[in-house]
């Protein structure tokens, strides 16, 4: 018997999400698009004047705080309609409208930043003593000014913005060729049985204990992107150059510069992220041996590194939610009530699947709104963790927007991966000290260790794949699709040691599986994040006095200080070379105890 998902309109209301607090119905959701597009003209009388006198500036400010905060809700409501719903039509109309308002808005409004750089120090910091409301704005003040060498005329930023939205069609291009035109054959079992491959079902095939079935999807996936690797190539390389161009037209000496500037990084930080995860490599070389020898294989392959160490465990929905808050116990009884409100009376989040629901996992929201998360929950000990770390994405949200104004209500990538990570390892210590089966706790340390290897492993290799690719176009040189693949497939040959098996060509597609690579020199954040959230949440695990206060404060702090400074405020210095040992350290005691289980 085939089991179908329901339709959107069968999904219990109570399992659904409450994007309707914004809007009750998509006829206020026109009302308030009109009502926003008739205030766009406000914008240019101040054009040319917000160094005219500090309460024309705080008017600017003021004006275009309401602006951006209505337009991003009319994008939450959109987007998050029709991410639960792709074959609902209206609501990705919506989406195109939604976007396309917010970039007229970010067009209109692009003068501003080069007019406050215009405005002398000295007279900023006048205006500031002048009016009181402008003493929140000293850091986003603080913020531009770091940048001045790269902060164009406004023709030119205004030009920059009107580009925003072409230059964003080789990522377009892939989310179109990656979901939804690219084809892979069936997976056929030991029996016989065929399975189809698909994005969205390719990590269940994966982690199937049939080997055959595993080994059939695996090459099914890889051979499916190698049939389009020079298309994918040459939209990459567009991205890369879309990149760089960036990078050169506000005067940064290279496309990483550019990107880390953004959120006041040195680039020393990256190459410390590299250069830990390089020189931990052993620790995995240990953990596939284990793995190779719980399989009883003489060498693992692609394919084995999901195949499963445990039996299948069920965790409903509501137990998840009494697990999760008894796992975050530590920060508090008001954080654990948020928590815990917010995953029912709330509905923060849009549970289970259904027919036409995007795949994966996310928290999103605006100033004003609740948090929300997207996911489809299967009761799997996987899904419980999953829904915890977008809960610390959420949770960073909703106490950055109740502890600070709009304008430092969004923070850095940087900090973000650090949030839910540090969920997942609250709770997970909880799992592993309160739930003594064996077989499940070898469920929570594969769930662990799948974390980790995506962390730790797949994108300190991206994010060095990364750096590679870009200097190759910034040196006018060219980007093929066999020529990152090679690299791409030493780089996993390094990684996984002696205990595995590594296929060069379809090894190294890898690159054309993640459309994270069209997001500029974002995916070292997430060695990065986990290792911050893991050495925190093991300060607060071992009673370290203020641990979890200062946690606290890190995540209500927002974009109210540079991203290094609010991890520094947590408790560690991320520029620092040993800065993601402890880190480190958490994850080879998850390889002992899982060695313990098994071996």
């Amino acid at each position: 018997m085939v089991v179908s998902l329901p339709v959107r309109e069968e999904v219990a209301r109570e399992h659904t999400w409450a994007i309707d607090s914004i809007y009750a119905s998509p006829a206020d959701w026109e009302a308030a698009f009109n009502a926003l597009e008739a205030r766009l003209p406000e914008l240019e009388p101040f054009r040319g004047k917000l160094g005219e006198s500090s309460a024309t500036l705080l008017k600017w400010l003021e004006l275009n705080t309401q602006l951006q905060v209505a337009a991003g809700h009319l994008f939450v409501y959109a987007q998050s309609s029709f991410d639960v719903d792709s074959n609902n039509q209206a609501a990705g109309a919506l989406v195109g409208r939604a976007i396309g308002l917010y970039s007229r808005l970010g067009a209109a409004s692009s003068f501003d930043t080069p007019e406050i750089l215009a405005i002398e120090p000295a007279r900023l910091d006048q205006f500031i003593a002048e009016q009181p409301g402008l003493k929140i704005y000293r850091h986003y003040f603080d913020n531009i000014l770091r940048q001045r060498d790269h902060i164009r005329s406004a023709e030119v930023e205004e030009l920059l913005a009107l580009a925003a939205d072409p230059l964003q069609t080789p990522y377009n291009t892939y989310q179109v060729l990656s979901d939804g035109e690219l084809k892979f054959r069936d997976a056929v079992g030991a029996d016989a049985t065929k399975a189809e491959v698909a994005r969205g079902s390719i990590d269940k095939l994966l982690a199937s204990p049939d080997r055959a079935l595993r080994k059939s999807a695996w090459e099914s996936y890889k051979d499916g992107f190698l049939s389009v690797k020079n298309t994918m190539a040459s939209n990459l390389a567009g991205n890369i150059k879309t990149n760089v161009f960036g990078a050169r037209a506000r005067r940064y000496p290279d496309a990483l510069s550019a990107s880390l500037a953004n959120s006041n990084i040195p680039n020393a930080v990256y190459q410390n992220v590299i250069d830990a995860c390089n020189s931990h490599l052993p620790i995995w070389h240990r953990y596939w041996d284990i793995r190779r020898r719980a399989l009883k294989l003489d060498k693992l392959e692609g394919f084995d590194i999901f195949a499963p160490l445990s039996t299948p465990v069920e965790v409903k929905y509501a137990r998840a939610i009494d697990l999760i808050c008894e796992g975050l116990a530590p920060l508090g009884a008001d954080y654990v009530q948020t928590v815990r409100t917010g995953l029912t009376s709330e509905r923060w989040v849009d549970v289970y699947p259904n027919k036409g629901k995007r795949g994966g996992a996310y928290s999103t929201g605006w100033y004003g709104t609740r948090p929300f998360i997207l996911m489809s929950y299967n009761a799997r000990v996987e899904d419980v963790s999953t829904l915890a770390h977008e809960l610390g994405h959420s949770m960073h949200t909703w106490l950055t927007f109740k502890h600070q104004p709009f304008v430092y209500s969004g923070y850095s990538l940087f900090v973000a991966e650090i949030a839910s990570n540090f969920h997942q390892a609250l709770v997970r210590a909880h799992l592993l000290k309160t739930i003594t089966d064996r077989n499940f706790q070898i469920a929570v340390l594969e769930e662990a260790m799948h974390n980790f290897h995506r962390y730790f492993f797949i994108m300190p290799i991206l994010a060095q794949f990364e750096l590679h690719i870009h200097r190759r176009i910034e040196a006018g040189e060219a980007l093929t699709a066999d020529g990152m693949g090679d690299y791409l497939a030493a780089l996993y040959t390094k990684g996984y040691g002696s205990a595995v098996k590594v296929e060069t060509p379809r090894e190294g597609i890898t690159w054309a599986e993640f459309g994270h690579l069209y997001a500029n020199f974002y995916v070292y954040q997430y060695a990065s994040g986990i290792a911050a959230a893991n050495a925190l949440a093991d300060g607060v695990l071992s009673g370290e006095s203020g641990a979890a206060d200062r946690y606290l404060q890190f995540l209500k702090s927002g974009g109210s200080i540079y991203a290094l400074d609010a991890v520094k405020l947590a408790g560690i210095d991320m520029t620092l070379p040993g800065s993601m040992d402890r880190g480190f350290k958490v994850f080879e005691g998850y390889v002992d105890r899982l060695e313990n289980l098994l071996l």
